[in-house]
């Protein structure tokens, strides 16, 4: 069954919902864009409050903000998604009524930016987290080195040493992790897109695990595992673009 079914999706022959009645190729694309569109955004939220808070945190070793960095960067990896969720929905949508939750008709719209913001940060604060911490400790290892004291002699600017020559070699790491947390980001969007109503192959998923819609759960795990496949490859391929010292050879059989 499990061949037959790899086959059938390579071929695009998609088989029909136990529950929908319909082809779940059809149901996937439906409810793909919004999945991405989270995912994407949550990427860009951590990477926005990880960069920074990691470079500064290794910049001021051992100082108050660095010690700050930690804890909370150890809270973000404690706190379960779904319980932070409930907190932004209780705080940001019923008491102060900053955000708007649930499915928006359309995602690129001022409706999808307003729908995306508390489940994007949900998803992303754990990520954020553990990327923050990586970052520190990358930057730590490469600050020490003698061309950052080489950069710092010929009378370089601090900005210019820590973000032009630091941070650029400590960026292999980091990508490394952006990538392989993209599992993560799936996986927590399982729960998010359930806790904030927003129907995207998460919520599908949940769905027909309870309605046990067997074509829907195998062709979404196998597309999630697909895009794992893939985001693996795109950060191979960025080590090249990143570091000028990465080549490709074509191997010799």
């Amino acid at each position: 069954q499990y061949f037959h079914t790899l086959i059938s999706l390579i071929t695009f022959d998609f088989p029909r919902s136990f529950r929908y009645r319909e082809d779940v190729g059809t149901l996937i694309m439906g409810r793909l864009p919004r999945t991405i569109f989270l995912g994407v955004i949550a990427i860009g939220v951590s990477i926005l409050i990880a960069i920074p808070a990691g470079i500064i945190s290794a910049y001021r070793h051992n100082s108050v903000i660095d010690n700050v960095t930690m804890v909370a960067s150890q809270l973000g990896v404690a706190i379960p998604n779904f319980w932070l969720g409930l907190m932004l929905i209780v705080i940001f949508y019923t008491k102060l009524g900053w955000f708007q939750i649930g499915a928006p008709s359309h995602l690129i719209s001022l409706e999808g930016l307003s729908k995306v913001i508390l489940p994007a940060i949900t998803l992303g604060t754990g990520m954020a987290a553990v990327t923050a911490r990586l970052t520190r400790s990358s930057m730590l290892e490469v600050i020490r080195e003698e061309y950052i004291m080489t950069a710092r002699s010929k009378g370089l600017s601090e900005k210019v040493v820590v973000l032009k020559h630091a941070f650029r070699n400590a960026l292999l790491p980091i990508i490394t992790v952006v990538g392989l947390q993209f599992p993560i980001i799936v996986g927590g969007a399982v729960l998010t897109e359930v806790v904030f109503g927003w129907h995207g192959l998460g919520q599908l998923y949940i769905s027909s695990i309870a309605a046990r819609d067997y074509p829907v759960i195998v062709t979404t795990t196998l597309l999630f595992a697909f895009g794992v496949v893939v985001i693996n490859l795109i950060v191979d391929l960025l080590y090249a673009v990143v570091d000028p010292r990465v080549k490709y050879e074509k191997v010799r059989t």
